[in-house]
């Protein structure tokens, strides 16, 4: 995963924290990675992460007395590197029919997207990796803070001083609204496109999505037959679409409209799970 050229900072409800810290190992995507000396700021920031807690023997260490986004970065590259799941850099959704997905590149809008997305009423999956299970092609949810830079701060509308000039800002998931914390299967996959138009959607080839996570998997050579096969099947059973657009919240509105989401804007997220 690259890093950017940002100053990360962490934006969380107004609550005191102090800097003790602590070691914990999370079983996340398949996997136990230990966070070790993790400062109780960045506990906060990552308690939903954190409540996968277990005992085990962690594969890899990573250090969480780094900068916030520091240790959120090398906890996503510790964890989809050491995953026994598919993992592919996507923003992950739930609607009532089942998970979206929007592969692409970093620097694309995709974290951006997510965001508006969850505003308008998905549940948020993960802004990051679309992890499944490469027989039953169940996905696995990996709800990391999502970081947003100024320009995608106000373009969301979020409350609080947005981010300065060339940084970005790391956003609690339950500040955008609700948590989809179960396992689901994929039902669409939407290729974004920026081409300052307004929204429209159009099918899309699946020979292109089939390409599209390909690019974007992260640990596909541990299994590359089976990494192949499976997402061939992923697609198979999906509905894909093209998506252009120019302004984030538009598309979500229009995603919004076409599969019968109410606005979770404003909504907490009760016990992390989608009601």
């Amino acid at each position: 995963l690259p890093r950017r050229a940002v100053r990360r900072r962490a934006v969380r409800h107004s609550r005191a924290v102090n800097a003790s810290s602590r070691s914990v190992t999370l079983e996340l995507l398949g996997t136990l990675i230990e966070l070790r000396d993790l400062r109780s700021d960045t506990a906060e920031l990552l308690a939903v992460l954190l409540r996968r807690e277990a005992r085990g023997e962690p594969c890899e260490i990573v250090d969480g007395s780094e900068s916030e986004g520091d240790v959120l970065a090398n906890l996503t590259r510790a964890v989809v590197t050491n995953s026994p799941l598919l993992c592919m850099h996507a923003g992950v959704v739930a609607a009532p029919a089942g998970l979206i997905a929007v592969p692409g590149a970093s620097g694309l809008g995709k974290t951006t997207l997510t965001a508006a997305l969850v505003r308008a009423g998905f549940g948020y999956v993960s802004d990051e990796v679309l992890a499944i299970d490469r027989s039953g092609l169940v996905v696995s949810p990996f709800a990391r803070p999502l970081g947003l830079d100024r320009r995608s701060w106000q373009l969301l509308g979020l409350d609080g001083a947005a981010p300065g000039e060339r940084e970005e800002a790391l956003v609690e998931p339950r500040r955008l609204g609700t948590l989809h914390d179960a396992p689901g299967a994929v039902r669409l996959i939407l290729l974004p496109e920026r081409d300052g138009q307004p929204p429209r959607l159009d099918a899309a080839r699946r020979g292109d999505a089939v390409t599209e996570l390909l690019r974007r998997a992260f640990n596909h050579y541990t299994a590359p037959e089976q990494s192949f096969r499976a997402i061939v099947r992923l697609v198979r059973g999906a509905e894909v679409l093209r998506a252009t657009y120019s302004d984030a919240p538009e598309l979500a509105a229009l995603l919004a409209e076409r599969f019968g989401v109410q606005s979770g804007l404003g909504a907490d997220c009760n016990d992390g799970r989608s009601p």
